[in-house]
């Protein structure tokens, strides 16, 4: 047989055999609600991150309660045409009334999420819960990687469920601390909102960079998305001091309440560093975060030094979860 005529038959039957494979893999397991993503995010909703290929909506099962909490921190879905203003006395009322409510667990996720839907009453009279859009105006007092080893972030660590257990800085979430107060000297007066990583715009991946770190202390940031409820944690006491975990047998790191902004629809700053003078709803006083870079005249922004390097074939600590692990540094 003629060696070409062989090559190409031996190239078709591979063909045939891996096509399954190579069809998967360049599948979205990421589900998006069926329109396009809201605010900030819309212009990237053709643009598919690598985990987006590799993790679906629900992470890495560990229950069932686990894989709707999972799927509730991956929400775009929340609608973006009513966001209702927020401060750090909404977030307490509203950990007020988790707190108090016997169907919620403490470490753990609730079986079932409806409790959370309406939790209170606002003085307008409407119904806040989760599953809802808001919008808070703070300082950012810190910003990192989350579950990200600062050592070895592509071998080591455990990643997190809700991104399939998956190593490395583009494969996990950006967790954001936020104060009323940028002096504030509490973190139990705190609240946590996070970038996750899906559909990831590449200006977003570099927030906490030490390039911005400084001028975002500085001044006020209108964070945008979804409130949710993270019921793994368990959040300050009254007198002001960690919680215990019973679920983990440890102190938990410190916030005012359980309720997050998460995921993150959109993030501007502003223009003025006094928080009286940065009113959500005044337009004039905000700039999309994605501007930065060109604000402060930079000609490139660092990332983190555990961001450095990066894989398109992630290690994953997830049960049955496998990719090729090929490392790519730059």
């Amino acid at each position: 047989m003629n060696r070409g005529i062989a090559r190409y038959l031996l190239a078709c039957v591979l063909t045939l055999v891996f096509w399954p494979t190579m069809a998967a893999a360049k599948k979205v397991k990421f589900m998006k609600c069926g329109k396009p993503l809201p605010l900030q995010l819309k212009p990237f909703n053709h643009k598919p991150q690598r985990i987006d290929f590799l993790c679906r909506n629900s992470g890495c099962h560990k229950s069932a309660a686990n894989d709707k909490q999972n799927t509730m921190k991956n929400n775009f879905c929340a609608p973006a045409s009513k966001i209702v203003p927020v401060t750090l006395k909404t977030f307490g009322d509203l950990g007020d009334a988790t707190t108090n409510e016997p169907s919620i667990p403490k470490g753990e996720p609730p079986k079932s999420r409806a409790k959370l839907a309406n939790v209170i009453t606002l003085a307008d009279g409407a119904e806040l819960g989760e599953g809802q859009s808001i919008v808070f105006v703070g300082y950012v007092l810190e910003a990192r990687h989350s579950n990200v080893d600062k050592d070895d972030p592509l071998t080591k660590g455990n990643g997190e469920s809700v991104q399939c257990n998956l190593l490395g800085c583009q494969y996990n979430d950006i967790h954001v601390t936020l104060a009323e107060n940028a002096n504030e000297p509490s973190m139990c007066r705190t609240i946590v909102a996070e970038i996750i990583p899906h559909y990831r715009p590449a200006a977003w991946d570099l927030f906490d960079s030490a390039d911005y770190s400084s001028f975002l202390k500085t001044h006020p940031v209108r964070i945008t998305g979804q409130l949710f409820f993270d019921g793994s944690h368990v959040p300050c006491t009254k007198d002001g001091q960690a919680g215990f975990n019973p679920v983990t047998q440890h102190n938990d790191f410190q916030r005012l309440a359980l309720w997050e902004i998460h995921p993150i629809y959109a993030i501007d700053v502003c223009e003025h560093t006094e928080k009286s003078q940065c009113s959500a709803s005044d337009q004039s006083a905000w700039f999309p975060f994605m501007e930065l870079r060109g604000r402060l005249s930079l000609t490139s922004v660092t990332p983190m030094e555990k961001c450095k390097a990066t894989t398109d074939h992630p290690k994953s600590q997830c049960p049955g979860f496998a990719t090729r692990r090929k490392k790519r540094a730059h």
